[in-house]
């Protein structure tokens, strides 16, 4: 086992370098190899993980991580001269000048740098299986981007690093190593996102370079408050094994600000929003299966000291307002990546809640969230890449009449809208179970619980007022085409499409077994404690909620036809005519409805910051 893991940490890093020295025909056949060799390590690695494996490196390889992290952080300070970007200059010293004083301060480090569970495996299949199909549609997106052939190689070289990257963090258990993995995903997120070189892609790259800076300063000052109050070594297991001492509240809030800023919660949220100027795989790879998942990783990782702290209950606070804030953000929005990236802000925040409560049936919520959130949006914004490059299309008011130039992939983002909102989908039964369980906190801490329960009932009303908006806009139809001609993409962007759909339907068919053998194994482990999924008759109970199957079977029938109706039956020998206006003329389209939230924005990003003072002063009191 312990050379399947090292294979997962390895294999993508030599595919980055391979990527750029070798030619474009053999760089396609590598990409495609990989990929499939690293989804299927990743599953081979999940399947038989059963306990723990712990793997500790040699003395010298510290020397060589302190090393690294020296020089990010040199190149951080070289970036923000050559930018005059005064507040990644400003972190950048901070962070420089605790590293150095951590390095002479602290004693060696002997403790176990890897720690593969079930969690870390649960992260591996979701990062390597969907990051896979990101690289493989970016060979046919790369192509036609405007930049030079090595450019091209180095985008698809940097993908690769990124992911070896996201393995290393996500089985990392020293938080020194944490440190390096978590500021090198920093320092992959700014070069993606300023690949364009375009001064908004820079100014938007910059962004998201300082406010990560902030979770990486975070975690610094946690190794700090571990090592000199006599915890032991700057570790997740040495958090976790002082969940009864209350002095463990601040390196768990500082740690929630670290996992807050890399999943764009407000008042991070801005780095997010800017990324979408990036390639479009950029924004599939850090919505769906990298970067943003971090954030709820590191929640379900502390889970069980976090649980009913007041950390806890002030992230919970948070991560509702957070929800309904992102929800009415997204209704002023006209571009479909800039709507999809509030729907993830969103939605990290209910993951988020969910680890932060700590129960069975939350931890599974927010399991089943983490993997139907990345397949969906992987889907949702792979198809937006397809509508750039084929239709030449970025803003749904742009969209009408989709279904009939490009019914193909119409469908298929309405599936993907569909798959975030309706059951049967696994969505949907993760925002049931975290509805279900915000009753629960109701009973017990009775006004955050209603007040949360109202933010996540009122935040979803409004994404679905907008994702019907969408759907509504992209199966319209003006009557004048009966044929239906389903339109050519190209291999790699349709053959990616199609392992996606494959994906959601088997997420459909087996989400019993998903629950009994995938999400509750997870859940269990990282709590510590078993985690009861049966099905009896016809009814499934996850702890003790309890799933009805035959509302969800009527759904998984109805819903085929429904799509299949709006979008490909026509009604022919039939009149057409425009409704009568008693002579006035009148350009109507539902699309055209705009809710401006701007002036809202601002005390959204306070109120954030006022959630942040409270997260750090409860830790303290």
């Amino acid at each position: 086992m312990y050379s399947f893991i090292t294979g997962l940490f390895l294999l993508p890093l030599i595919v980055s370098g391979l990527l750029l020295v070798l030619p474009g025909k053999i760089s396609k056949r590598i990409v495609i190899l990989a990929s499939s060799l690293l989804a299927a390590l990743a599953l081979y690695i999940f399947i038989y993980t059963t306990a723990p494996l712990y793997v500790k490196i040699p003395g010298y390889v510290n020397e060589a991580v302190a090393g690294a992290d020296i020089l990010l952080l040199v190149y951080f300070g070289w970036v923000a001269l050559r930018k005059k970007s005064w507040l990644v200059g400003i972190l950048t010293v901070l962070q420089l000048g605790g590293l150095l004083y951590l390095l002479k301060a602290l004693p060696e480090s002997h403790s176990v740098q890897f720690m593969v569970d079930k969690l870390s495996a649960f992260m591996f299949l979701l990062i390597n299986v969907i990051s896979g199909i990101i690289a493989l549609f970016s060979l046919r997106y790369i192509e036609e981007e405007d930049c030079s052939a090595f450019r091209k190689k180095y985008f698809l070289s940097i993908l690769f690093w990124f992911i070896g990257v996201m393995n290393l963090l996500v089985s990392s258990d020293n938080l020194e190593y944490f440190f390096l993995f978590f500021e090198l995903t920093t320092l992959a997120s700014f070069l993606l996102i300023g690949f364009r070189k375009d001064a908004v892609s820079v100014k938007n790259a910059l962004t998201a370079l300082w406010m990560n800076q902030v979770g990486g300063l975070a975690i610094l000052a946690t190794i700090f408050f571990i090592a000199y109050n006599g915890y032991g070594e700057a570790t997740f297991s040495t958090l976790l094994a002082h969940t009864a001492d209350k002095g463990i509240l601040l390196p768990l809030a500082l740690l929630a600000v670290a996992a807050i800023s890399k999943g764009a919660q407000l008042s991070f949220s801005k780095w997010l929003l800017g990324a979408m100027v990036a390639p479009t795989p950029v924004s599939a790879l850090l919505h769906s299966s990298t970067m943003v998942k971090i954030a709820p990783f590191i929640i379900l990782r502390l889970s069980p000291a976090l649980k009913d702290t007041p950390v806890a209950m002030v992230l919970i606070g948070l991560t509702g307002f957070v929800f309904i804030a992102a929800a009415i953000g997204a209704l002023a929005q006209d571009n479909l990546k800039r709507i999809l990236a509030h729907s993830t802000i969103a939605l990290l925040a209910l993951m988020i809640m969910m680890g932060a409560m700590g129960t069975p049936v939350t931890i599974v919520a927010a399991l089943v969230l983490i993997l139907f959130h990345g397949i969906s949006k992987c889907m949702l914004f792979l198809n937006a890449g397809v509508l750039e490059r084929v239709f030449h299309l970025k803003e749904t008011s742009d969209m009408d009449r989709l279904g009939e130039s490009g019914p193909f992939t119409s469908l298929v983002i309405t599936l993907g809208f569909m798959s975030l909102l309706l059951p049967p989908f696994g969505a949907f039964i993760g925002k049931w179970l975290s509805i279900e369980t915000l009753g629960a906190l109701a009973t017990d801490k009775k006004i955050l619980g209603a007040l949360v329960m109202v933010a996540v009932a009122g935040g979803g009303a409004v994404l679905s007022l907008l994702y019907f908006k969408v759907m509504g806009g992209l199966i319209s139809r003006t009557g004048e085409q009966d044929r239906i001609r389903f339109e050519r993409t190209g291999p790699f962007y349709s053959v990616t499409i199609y392992i996606l759909l494959g994906l959601v339907l088997a997420g459909i068919i087996g989400l019993p077994l998903l629950l009994t053998h995938y999400f509750a194994p997870v859940a269990a482990q990282t709590l510590g404690q078993p985690v009861p999924v049966i099905t009896e008759g016809w009814n499934m109970y996850v702890g003790s909620m309890r799933l009805p199957i035959v509302p969800l079977l009527v759904a998984f029938f109805l819903l085929p036809v429904t799509i299949i109706t709006a979008l490909f039956i026509r009604f022919r020998r039939v009149d057409r005519a425009s409704e009568y206006m008693c002579g006035e003329k009148l350009n109507y389209s539902f699309s055209s409805f705009y809710f401006s939230t701007d002036r809202a924005t601002p005390y959204f990003y306070a109120a954030g910051i006022l959630f942040l003072i409270t997260l750090l002063l409860v830790a303290l009191i």
